[in-house]
């Protein structure tokens, strides 16, 4: 064997030692992606329940909302229901009040019409209208 030969041969084994050296750290390279991979794969499925589990609460404060909304609707139209019948009320009492007032003024004399007499605008109506109005207002409570 020459020293051509021996050189050449020296070369290969040398180039062969640096080939495996290479193909051990692409092998752990690979391992490392693999393993990295699965703990992505890992965290996709995570994140695929937490988003199932997102959607599924969701669907609930939906129904949950739409319930209320339907019970506070109820509530409101039974309080305007309400607000009506206390605001006729209280226009039927000042009326009545008014009116005690004015008979008050009547059989009491006095030399000027008081204030509350200037007030009084009209506004009087029907007792037995008033009365049927009222239980009108009764029945639709």
């Amino acid at each position: 064997m020459s020293i051509a030969a021996l050189a050449y041969e020296a070369l290969v084994c040398v180039l062969l030692a640096a080939a495996a050296v290479m193909c051990w750290r692409v092998d752990r390279r690979l391992r490392a992606l693999r393993s990295g991979q699965d703990g992505l794969k890992a965290t996709i499925t995570d994140l695929n329940d937490a988003v199932d589990r997102a959607r599924a609460s969701l669907a609930a404060l939906d129904r949950a909302s739409k319930e209320q909304g339907a019970a506070l609707k109820a509530e409101v139209e039974a309080a305007r229901r309400l607000s009506d019948e206390l605001r006729f009320l209280t226009d039927r009492g000042e009326d009545q009040a008014q009116a005690v007032l004015a008979r008050r003024e009547r059989s009491a004399p006095s030399p000027a019409p008081s204030s509350a007499t200037r007030e009084t605008s009209g506004r009087r109506a029907d007792p037995e209208l008033e009365g049927r109005l009222l239980d009108a207002l009764k029945a639709l409570r």
